[in-house]
């Protein structure tokens, strides 16, 4: 599993409201999330359920990954498996400092046969530090005044 967490000093609503924003993405973060998409154009991002099927645009490749839930304190979907690995992927957001704060949490659970070439010391290197740029991003976007 790849994670890595920030505190940001945002409330988790305006955390939630900013990452459900998928239209707003390239205003604020420009690298390795380029995107998501809705499938189904009837429903906003805070009406998704699981089942629902969006499309995500990771360094310009695209796929259409399932939704498996949809809470205030919890966005994650599963991707369709690549070479042979597929990956559940979190976003966790935690109420902080009586709600002043925010700890915001990315997570990938990758599983499948070539699964450990994506360990954090081997290729998820690599993803981590794309978490850690969509954090950075996130928290400056969520704390401006």
């Amino acid at each position: 599993m790849i994670t890595s967490t920030i505190e940001i000093a945002a409330p988790p609503s305006k955390v939630r409201e900013i990452l459900l924003n998928f239209s707003a993405y390239p205003e604020w973060h420009t690298e390795w999330l380029k995107g998501i998409e809705l499938k189904d154009t009837t429903k906003t991002p805070q009406q998704l359920s699981s089942g629902d099927k969006i499309e995500v645009n990771i360094e310009n490749f695209k796929f259409v990954a399932e939704v498996k839930e949809n809470t205030e304190s919890l966005f994650s979907w599963q991707g369709p498996p690549v070479f042979t690995i597929a990956g559940l992927h979190k976003f966790h957001i935690e109420l902080a400092n009586d709600g002043a704060s925010t700890v915001f949490t990315q997570s990938e659970d990758l599983k499948g046969l070539l699964a450990f070439i994506m360990s954090p010391s081997l290729l998820g290197k690599k993803m981590r530090a794309h978490f850690d740029i969509f954090h950075r991003d996130l928290k400056a976007r969520a704390e401006l005044a």
